[in-house]
């Protein structure tokens, strides 16, 4: 009787782990064709055309603790004064040079997919500034996690580091010159490519903070031009506005629910939606129109009434007025009921600089400026980039 109570349980086990082996394949393999909608929560779901998110933090909610600037870029805010007509020559030093190359190889490597290793805290903590953010959760054992997610940092020109100055000996993987060093994208370290702390699980996710199940990708761009951007074949390849959101995007499987674009200079119609790629055209508002600090074609107005704090929200401001621009950043900083909305922006300040005079003239205002400004924004939870 014995023996055969054993042989009872031996099979009933053998059955059991059989069954529990068939469930887990058919969850894998639903997970992988992402039409898993979930029993449990740490199963993250894989979408084609949006982002991957993870479900382990179903419970809780994040919010943004505070910035940490990198090393490097606490020599040069401490020194921008110092620097601000030798940033060239600066950046020429062979320790400075350096750090550019490094970083800049690490960007480029970055922004071609969505990120998924670890946080390599040592290896590049001197080099890039990190954003904080902190966990609140209903289960108190998951409570108050602090985690980093890493950026660009503020050096130089605010700008590809490699770019506009005139350099020698660097490694051809990295070199760029003429037009596309002018209009040069590749020191822009995005939220779904910055390596951050992914503690919930090694599949590929955006950050938990960034978006979340539900929540919408939305960018808005002021100072749209055409797609294809201006009208010189030569400089199409340097796209300036929408079409490089859309590319970088796309090139992480990743789309739009919706994009406002603002154009102050009239465009036909015809020849303004002809360039635009069928697949956003019903997604797309055109403005054609110029913003304004106040009334209906305030840009941050037209923000409330679409996003969510929960949303995905980027901003690309260069409309090349100004006192304009100031003024609607200045709201951005007074009124966190905006703030609270952007994830990342990007913007070109105009100030003056020797290197950039023959781009920008003599507008007012020094380099300084616009490192304290983006620091501010950056304090207020803003992934702020300056746009070239």
């Amino acid at each position: 009787m014995q023996f055969s109570n054993s042989r009872i349980n031996r099979a009933y086990l053998l059955v059991c782990i059989g069954i529990a082996m068939i469930f887990c394949i058919s969850i894998t393999s639903k997970v992988n064709h992402g039409s898993y909608s979930g029993i449990f929560s740490i199963i993250i779901n894989t979408y084609s055309g949006s982002m991957n998110t993870t479900n382990l933090f179903d419970n809780c909610s994040w919010e943004f603790d505070h910035y940490s600037p990198s090393a490097w870029e606490h020599f040069w805010y401490n020194n921008i004064t110092y620097l601000q007509n030798k940033v060239c020559s600066k950046l020429n030093e062979y320790d400075q040079l350096n750090k550019s190359i490094r970083s800049l190889e690490y960007i480029k490597d970055l922004q071609k997919r969505i990120f998924s290793g670890p946080l390599l805290s040592n290896k590049y903590d001197e080099l890039f500034s990190k954003m904080y953010y902190r966990s609140k959760c209903s289960n108190s054992q998951k409570s108050d996690r602090l985690v980093s997610q890493y950026i660009e940092p503020l050096i130089g020109l605010l700008r590809d580091p490699l770019s506009i100055c005139s350099y020698s000996n660097i490694p051809a993987s990295v070199a760029v010159a003429g037009y596309n060093a002018v209009q040069s994208k590749r020191f822009f370290l995005l939220g779904p490519s910055a390596p951050y702390e992914n503690f919930q699980t090694s599949t590929p996710s955006i950050a938990p903070w960034l978006h979340q199940p539900g929540s919408k990708k939305v960018l808005f761009d002021i100072g749209c031009s055409l797609f294809n951007g201006v009208d010189n074949p030569v400089k199409v390849s340097s796209t300036i506005g929408i079409r490089w959101f859309y590319e970088y995007f796309g090139l992480n499987s990743l789309s739009f629910d919706r994009i406002v674009a603002f154009e102050a200079i009239p465009y036909p119609p015809k020849k303004y939606w002809q360039q635009i790629p069928d697949d956003i055209i019903g997604i797309l508002t055109f403005i054609n129109i110029g913003v304004e600090v106040t009334g209906k074609t305030n840009p941050w107005g037209i923000l409330k009434s679409i996003a969510k704090p929960n949303d995905y929200v980027i901003i690309k401001l260069d409309i090349d007025t100004a006192p304009l621009e100031n003024a609607l950043v200045q709201q951005i900083l007074n009124d966190s009921s905006i703030s609270s909305l952007i994830d990342e922006m990007f913007f070109e300040m105009h100030v003056t600089i020797n290197e950039m005079r023959r781009f920008w003239g003599t507008p007012p205002g020094e380099l300084k400026d616009t490192y304290i400004l983006f620091t501010k924004l950056r304090q207020l939870g803003i992934r702020m980039h300056s746009w070239p």
